[in-house]
């Protein structure tokens, strides 16, 4: 099986997934880009928000994993959206976001709806 979408790192291990292959990056890879992004821009402390699921949950923990090995990274709050989220739920994360104003912007693991 080949695939265009799957992220997963567990799907990495060729003992378990012998005839899988992808065309995108695991998320461990991005995770290690969006690191290597937030230290070019200079931030030191921020926030992460991740779509509830694999991808998103799965996301920001290899993000907070990079950032502890690279060092010098802190991780203001780590917020999660709701599978199904109910009327009102995208205004209480931005709500929960801004209560850490110091924070120099946010690494976002999330699918496109909860992106829009």
């Amino acid at each position: 099986q080949i695939s265009y979408a799957s992220t997963a790192p567990e799907l990495s291990d060729p003992g378990r997934y012998e005839f899988f292959s992808r065309v995108v990056p695991p998320d461990s890879y991005q995770a290690q880009a969006m690191v290597a992004v937030v230290r070019a821009l200079g931030w030191s402390y921020v926030s992460t928000l991740a779509s509830e699921g694999n991808y998103g949950e799965s996301g920001v923990e290899a993000f907070v994993q990079s950032s502890r090995e690279a060092g010098g990274l802190c991780i203001a709050q780590s917020i999660k959206i709701p599978r199904e989220p109910k009327p009102g739920e995208f205004a209480k994360v931005i709500g929960r976001l801004m209560e850490t104003s110091t924070a120099r912007g946010v690494v976002l693991f999330a699918n496109e709806d909860d992106i829009r």
